[in-house]
């Protein structure tokens, strides 16, 4: 999913960049209830993503990643129709990196972030751990350009 690959079919099949916020937000609309007896269409996926996004995002975007969707196998049309639905392959897959980005990524970038004050930065053993290893570089890496 996260590389470009090419289809049974000898269609290239562009990568669905996993933290991407525009991957995310469409994973995120793809886990949504609403659709799981109708489907969706084009329209309600440009609505839930611009939504969820918090950009614009045109109709052209979502006929692209909607065969980028196909092409990956997440999402499947539904016969006689301009709708889609998720297989279950892409439902575990969507699942899996939402919860994974929103559950541990993004709170785990949060506290991992350097303009975040002192004193709450070392707060927690992630940024504790983090602080550590990146002082135990930067001293390996003056050490190195000594020595040379």
């Amino acid at each position: 999913m996260t590389r470009p690959s090419t289809t049974t079919d000898g269609l290239h099949a562009p990568a669905l960049a996993f933290g991407d916020p525009r991957v995310m937000a469409l994973l995120s609309a793809l886990v949504l209830f609403t659709h799981v007896l109708e489907g969706f269409s084009n329209r309600q996926l440009v609505k839930l993503v611009a939504r969820l996004w918090d950009q614009p995002y045109s109709s052209r975007q979502a006929t692209y990643d909607l065969r980028r969707l196909r092409r990956k196998a997440l999402i499947t049309r539904m016969p006689h129709s301009h709708r889609y639905q998720l297989t279950p392959f892409g439902r575990r897959a969507a699942v899996l990196f939402t919860k994974a980005h929103t559950r541990v990524l993004a709170p785990g970038f949060a506290l991992l972030d350097p303009l975040l004050p002192p004193d709450l930065s070392q707060r927690t053993p992630l940024a504790r751990a983090w602080n550590q290893l990146d002082h135990a570089l930067n001293d390996f890496v003056d050490r190195q350009l000594l020595a040379a």
